[in-house]
């Protein structure tokens, strides 16, 4: 049999074997009345067609024995629009050659086959791909495809079926890899947002400010001849005995910047009928943009989504800075779904204290204003968080001053119907991509 692992699935049942064993059972009756009636022609034909139904049996029976079949690829993760080279092996690690053997996978919808575009399947939710091989005594195989990545998210391989049988193709043996040990998470497409600004209420920190807010004494930056004004305790006696004039110490401007993307994944005001799918691809797209933006100026950044993840997300990423940090942010942002569990005030009020640094930036991402987060965000912004409104809802934007709101609608190409959203071909921009790659570990699961 096939070796156990994971997503191992039952077999489908063949509906022909049980009237295959009956003629078996026949062929042997046939054998006996015809030895016993000493016609030898019957018998030495039952006999035959006896023999090889057996051996077709037990080949069959032991033709999905020690077979390995893992679905794989050099990444877990990529961008809209990235070739995967997928990779499909078959090995068998016994001394019976097979001599043929279907697979048949299915393609989730979001990705498709280089050089099968017109296969495309869009009733089916994906692309079912189909190959046949033979192999002999301990061989192994591999079949290579080009994956490409059209919309964002979290992409799980499976069902895939192997069917194979003796030489004759009187018994056929099936097995089921209900779910592969490899999966896919496709990031949002981000976007340059030059003009965003970024404002911190935060001075004496770790990076160097601009804006002239605070002196940092732990920033020294030189030396300067004292002015009338000039605190005593900034004077530097040494350079003052040296030059026998009196000199102080100046010191650079420093802040601590934090930034929190804080996203509302509620994309209607009725979610039983529904949801926008344009309006949640452009809450991850901003989201993934402005995350990018703030990473990129300097800023610790954080996420808060109260969205459905897929099993492995993160609604919460606390503040951090460099390259992983945003690949951590943009892989919960990738397996958003359209259904939120939880309100974004309980989500953010729950994990407060390390999710959303004092004074930290909060940008507010939103297609649907919810009145517990529009309070919950307005009374950040009492407490001296500066706050920063990106609207991508397909209605205007409501006028709420102290939420600070911009509108964002033209940029991430909301208004577009179910159809457009899904189905468009990849994004051109996607420019300074930070991609995270991983290997998929091989297992035996067929």
């Amino acid at each position: 049999m096939i070796m156990p692992g994971r997503g191992v699935g039952q077999a489908p049942e063949d509906p022909g074997k049980v009237l295959r064993d009956l003629f078996v059972i026949l062929l042997l009756v046939v054998i006996i009345v015809g030895a016993a009636t000493g016609n030898a022609l019957v018998v030495a034909l039952s006999a035959l067609a006896f023999v090889v139904a057996v051996t077709a049996r037990l080949w069959s029976a032991l033709s999905l024995e020690d077979i390995k079949y893992t679905l794989s690829a050099t990444t877990t993760h990529a961008f809209i629009g990235d070739e995967i080279d997928m990779a499909l092996a078959i090995e068998n690690r016994k001394p019976l050659p097979i001599p043929w053997l279907k697979i048949n996978e299915f393609i989730p919808q979001g990705l498709e086959i280089a050089g099968k575009e017109d296969e495309f399947i869009d009733y089916m939710g994906g692309t079912p791909l189909v190959e046949a091989v033979s192999l002999g005594r301990y061989e192994r195989l591999r079949r290579k495809h080009t994956l490409r990545a059209l919309n964002r998210g979290h992409y799980y391989f499976g069902p895939g079926d192997l069917t194979s049988g003796d030489l004759f193709g009187l018994y056929v043996r099936k097995a089921r890899i209900t779910r592969h040990a490899w999966n896919l998470i496709v990031y949002p497409d981000t976007i340059p947002l030059p003009d965003l600004e970024l404002a911190t209420a935060r001075p004496i920190g770790d990076s160097k400010s601009r804006k002239p807010v605070w002196r940092d004494p732990t920033r020294p930056a030189g030396i300067r001849e004292y002015r009338p004004g000039d605190p005593v305790k900034s004077i530097d006696w040494k350079s003052t005995a040296r030059r026998n004039e009196l000199f102080v110490r100046v010191y650079d401007p420093s802040v601590s910047q934090y930034a929190v993307v804080v996203v509302e994944g509620s994309t209607t005001d009725r979610p039983w009928e529904g949801f926008r799918l344009d309006v949640l691809e452009a809450l991850a797209s901003c989201a993934g943009s402005v995350a990018k933006h703030a990473l990129e100026s300097g800023f610790r950044t954080g996420l808060i989504v109260n969205s459905t993840l897929s099993l492995g997300g993160r609604n919460v990423v606390r503040p951090a800075s460099g390259p992983p940090q945003l690949g951590a942010i943009l892989e919960s942002l990738a397996m958003m779904r359209p259904a939120t569990m939880n309100s974004l005030q309980q989500l953010a009020l729950a994990n407060a204290r390390d999710a959303v640094p004092a004074g930290a930036t909060i940008f507010y991402v939103a297609g649907q204003l919810k009145e517990g987060a529009v309070a919950h965000v307005s009374d950040l912004a009492r407490r001296g968080h500066p706050v920063k409104t990106l609207w991508v809802g397909r209605e205007d934007p409501p006028s709420i001053p102290q939420l600070n709101l911009s509108d964002y609608r033209l940029e991430f190409g909301v208004g577009g119907s179910y159809e457009e959203s899904m189905f468009a071909r990849p994004s051109a921009n996607r420019q300074g991509r930070s991609q995270v790659t991983q290997t998929a570990d091989e297992v035996p699961v067929g």
